[in-house]
């Protein structure tokens, strides 16, 4: 039986990491030949949908590779990339996937040799975890990740991480990093119940106690979610199975 070898994509900033391949290529430095490469102005301009969509197509490994910290073309895009990336992999863990598929790391343009061992070591590593599955339930739990990193309020937490931190909010007020993490912590937490109902309304209208038959939780927490999404317009009274009111999304659901 032939070895299996990972398909990697690789999201290489423009000005460092990108570089490095070249000078690796031009030095003849040896390595996998397993990655097909993305070129990006900035590391962190890689979207996190991007990387679900990459897992959903079947890419065994996502690498985002950027300047070091304190050497980037646009002073914090690999700052930003690395909050992303972080997120995405507490997410990609909420939807029992091995975040060791996505890879952050930074490279310079003057390391090729250093580009060359990176691709070696995340190749090797992929091989140890083995090919991504492709069966439906896998790629229903990957839609339900890449909605859940879609969360708008996820995004600005993700997006305000870095200044709440250090320069605070409107009122000078900073957060410990500590605190920051559990905050985003919580809302992957409720935005990833939140996805879970409305990808099981998506195949058909369901009761609050077929929703929490079928995801293993209370009722009182689905019908929680519900009602909020009841109020904001997103579900709608369906009909009634033995007097229990069965809900449906409206519009298909298009709501962030």
């Amino acid at each position: 039986m032939a070895q299996f070898e990972p398909k990697i994509l690789g999201f290489l900033c423009n000005w460092c990491a990108y570089a490095g391949a070249d000078l690796a290529g031009v030095s003849r430095f040896q390595y996998p030949s397993n990655m097909r490469v993305i070129r990006v102005m900035c590391s962190g301009r890689v979207d996190p949908v991007h990387i679900f969509d990459a897992f959903k197509n079947g890419i065994d490994g996502v690498a985002v590779l950027g300047c070091h910290p304190g050497d980037c073309h646009y002073q914090t895009g690999n700052y930003e990339a690395e909050n992303k990336m972080k997120m995405t992999k507490k997410v990609l863990e909420k939807i029992g996937m091995n975040s060791d598929r996505l890879y952050l790391d930074w490279v310079s343009a003057a390391e090729g040799k250093r580009f060359s061992e990176v691709i070696s070591d995340l190749t090797s590593r992929l091989k140890k975890i083995g090919p991504i599955r492709k069966d439906t339930d896998f790629k229903n739990s990957i839609l339900i990740g890449q909605r859940v990193v879609q969360s708008v309020r996820l995004r600005w937490l993700v997006g305000k991480q870095r200044e709440l931190i250090e320069t605070g909010n409107v009122y000078g007020e900073t957060l410990p990093a500590e605190k920051i993490e559990e905050i985003l912590a919580k809302n992957i937490d409720k935005e990833f119940i939140r996805q879970r109902i409305i990808s099981l309304l998506t195949e058909k209208p369901c009761s609050v106690i077929q929703i929490s038959d079928k995801l293993n939780i209370s009722s009182s927490t689905v019908a929680k979610y519900v009602t909020s999404m009841e109020n904001t317009g997103f579900v709608s009274l369906f009909d009634f199975d033995d007097n229990n009111p069965r809900y449906c999304l409206v519009d298909g659901g298009n709501e962030q």
